[in-house]
Order: C-alpha cells, then structure tokens, then sequence
C-alpha cells in the first residue's frame, strides 16, 4: 500500500521548526528582544492591576530565561571566540541590573509597580539597542554563520526548558551571585536561593 502524502500543513510545520532551529543565536536574540518590547506595551495599555500582574509575570518569564541562554551559551561562546571585550563585559553587568530591577517590579505593590515596570523597561531598552546596535555585529563577524546556527538551536532548547520553570528561584539565585560581585554568575541552582528572597506567590500578594 502507498504511504499517504505529507499534506501541505504537515510540510509547513516541519519547515517552520526546522527554520526555527536553523536560526542564528543573534538573530534569535533580537526575535526575544521584539516579543518583550510587545509586552512592555501591553503592560502599559493594560487597564487594571491584575491584568498587568499577569502579563508582567509573562514579561519576568521571559527576561529571565532569555538571561539563561546569554549567560550560559551565548556569552561563554562570545568569550571564546572574542575574548572579554567592553561591550561583553558591560552587557554581562547589565543584565545584573536588568535583573534586579525584575525583582523590584515583581515585590512592588499597586502602588509602586507602574514606577518600578517603567524603570525595568528603560534598562531593558538601553540594553537591547547596545546589542543589536554594537554588540551583535561584531558577533555576527567573528562567530560566522554555522557556529550562530549551531548556538541559536541550543538556546533555543534551553529557552523553552528555562520558560516552563518559575522565574523567581533562578532569578534569585542569580542575584544573589551578582550581589556578591560575580560579573559571570555560575549554573544557577534552586537551593541557593535565600529564604528573604524566595517569597512565595501568595505572601507577595498579601504584601502588595
């Protein structure tokens, strides 16, 4: 018996993950930084706090494994084939603020929060145009297309596994690295998180 034709929508979604995954880190990278610039904008057009609670905690999930993906592959890979220039050194000490300025947000109460989201999305935005601006290109010039592919497919594993965890456990252990003065915080592990940090969800929501 003759197998059954692939149909075009099968085609279509193979082709469109194999795309996906065939897709530069820097290039990758620039598609997360759209997606955050969007909820930004959502965040700031939502009409009550709890709607923006919710769209932030989609913001918070995405910053922070889009850190994972710079600070554990595509940094160190950086590093290796640039050595630790200016713009990656002051890109590493960034996204220390970026983060912290998440936590910030996310313990705000009603009254702080739109302030605290402001000032998140300022640093963020400062970030994103030194890399796609500054940084990137040179990346793109001393890594080479096949090595960018072959990184872009393993960041974007890692994104997806670092999205369905929590946010705030390796947010917190990360800060408590870049608090002790780490510039390249190690692997982030859950139990390094401390207690005054690891606030549960609904404490955070009696203190707001």
């Amino acid at each position: 018996m003759n197998q059954k034709p692939k149909t075009n929508k099968t085609r279509s979604a193979s082709n469109l993950s194999q795309a996906e995954e065939a897709q530069p880190a820097t290039k990758l990278l620039m598609k997360q930084h759209d997606e955050v610039k969007e909820l930004f904008k959502r965040i700031e057009k939502a009409k009550s706090h709890a709607e923006k609670r919710k769209l932030f905690d989609e913001l918070a999930g995405n910053l922070v494994a889009h850190d994972a993906i710079e600070r554990e592959i595509f940094y160190p890979a950086c590093k290796r084939g640039m050595g630790m220039t200016d713009l990656l050194g002051e890109a590493l000490v960034e996204h220390g603020v970026v983060e912290f300025s998440v936590y910030q947000a996310d313990r705000a109460g009603k009254d702080d929060f739109d302030f605290k989201c402001k000032v998140l999305s300022e640093i963020v935005e400062h970030h994103v145009k030194e890399e796609e601006e500054e940084f990137f290109p040179k990346v793109e010039k001393a890594l080479g297309k096949p090595k960018l592919e072959e990184l872009g497919a393993r960041m974007l594993t890692r994104f997806e596994e670092a999205k369905a965890e929590d946010f705030r456990a390796p947010l917190a252990s990360n800060l408590k690295q870049v608090l002790a003065g780490a510039i390249e915080p190690s692997k982030r592990a859950k139990s390094s998180a401390p207690s005054s940090v690891r606030m549960s969800k609904s404490k955070r929501r009696k203190a707001a």
